[in-house]
């Protein structure tokens, strides 16, 4: 039996009664994904926040001995900090919007219409394949970039691995370097997991002020951000507490600058205020992955051809008898509400039949 040009309401009917046989090939069988389906994702809010803005980046850069200072200390070297981090986030997001179209235009094959609960499991496997892939190349770009420079040993212009400086003589110029070593023995030389806490410290000295809870500063840029935490950022009081360090200490920073801390929901994010950046980079800064699939879409771009089902002989006159049985089911139950109804009706008109009937008198 042969339905030609099925609606989305045909086939569904067709798949309760002869899901088994039914076929329903496509006119199209090639279609684009971005026919029935929307992605876009929620960021985590410190890729929007002003914490990785351009003033912020400058207020922690204001003079020019920045060098002469702690290498722990966020007046001198935080404004490359933050540098990075939103060049990550401007990376994350790049590489989800490129890992989206490319999955948009992709196709989806199916010689035959599917039913909706197999378009959600298909699209559902599909589409977490598309964030794990997209997570797993980042992060082995970003595992690559560390691979060079931990492998190489390359010296940071910060001397946050190796102290450097240049020795001009009458004949000739040194650049003698020695590692960094951390309190606890660790040497930048031959480790690159070394760290130590960040935050204000006394005047050309290892005396720490002020510890930004969380900030921990590494062999390299990218390991302090790797590393460390923003759960400062989130409140208010330890942020104000940096101001009053950093404007109090020699050199003081110019003022208070007015910022706020951002705003934590547990609801509404799925990593801790104490999670390392580390963390967030794995998962691409992303809150939430916002993915609508439209079925009706992808049934009215495959067009059905046609539905063909297949009835034995034997099961034909089983299907037949059903039919007409639950005909009859459906008539007795007709028949129960409408016989009294009718015999009560028939009295009625009967009384009134007797009353008016005249009688001869003799």
């Amino acid at each position: 039996i042969s339905l030609p040009n099925p609606s989305e309401n045909d086939y569904e009917t067709l798949t309760i009664w002869h899901s088994e046989t039914l076929e329903c090939p496509c006119h199209k069988i090639a279609i684009e994904y971005k026919h029935f389906v929307d992605i876009s994702i929620t960021s985590h809010q410190i890729c929007s926040s002003d914490f990785i803005g351009t003033e912020w980046r400058d207020y922690l850069f204001l003079y020019p001995d920045w060098s002469d200072y702690n290498s722990a200390d966020i007046r001198s070297r935080g404004s490359i900090y933050f540098l990075f981090l939103s060049t990550l986030c401007q990376l994350s997001q790049t590489t989800i919007n490129n890992a989206i179209n490319a999955f948009l235009n992709e196709t989806f094959i199916s010689t035959q219409i599917i039913s909706n609960s197999e378009f959600r499991l298909r699209m559902n496997t599909s589409l977490s394949q598309l964030q794990k892939l997209t997570a797993a190349k980042f992060a082995q770009s970003l595992n690559l970039l560390r691979d060079v420079m931990n492998g190489n040993t390359l010296v940071s212009s910060y001397f946050l691995n190796w102290y450097w400086w240049i020795d001009f003589n009458r004949t000739y110029t040194t650049i003698p370097i020695s590692p960094v070593v951390m309190k606890d023995g660790c040497s930048c030389g031959t480790r690159s997991d070394c760290i130590k806490s960040g935050g204000i410290y006394y005047e050309r000295s290892d005396q720490q002020m002020f510890a930004i809870p969380g900030w921990n500063v590494g062999c390299s840029v990218v390991e302090t951000v790797l590393r460390s935490t923003l759960e400062c950022f989130y409140d208010q009081i330890c942020i104000d507490s940096l101001f009053s360090a950093a404007i109090t200490d020699e050199p003081a920073l110019y003022y208070h600058m007015n910022i706020s801390a951002m705003h934590y929901n547990s609801n509404k994010s799925r990593f801790r205020k104490d999670s390392f950046i580390q963390n967030l980079i794995d998962e691409l800064f992303v809150e939430k992955w916002n993915i609508k699939t439209y079925y009706s879409s992808f049934y009215n771009a495959c067009d059905p051809i046609y539905c063909s089902y297949t009835i034995q002989k034997d099961d034909y006159y089983m299907y037949s008898a059903s039919r007409v049985l639950g005909l009859y089911g459906g008539l007795t139950v007709i028949l129960r509400v409408i016989v009294p109804f009718i015999v009560k009706l028939f009295y009625k008109m009967k009384n009134v039949y007797d009353r008016n009937q005249v009688v001869p008198f003799n």
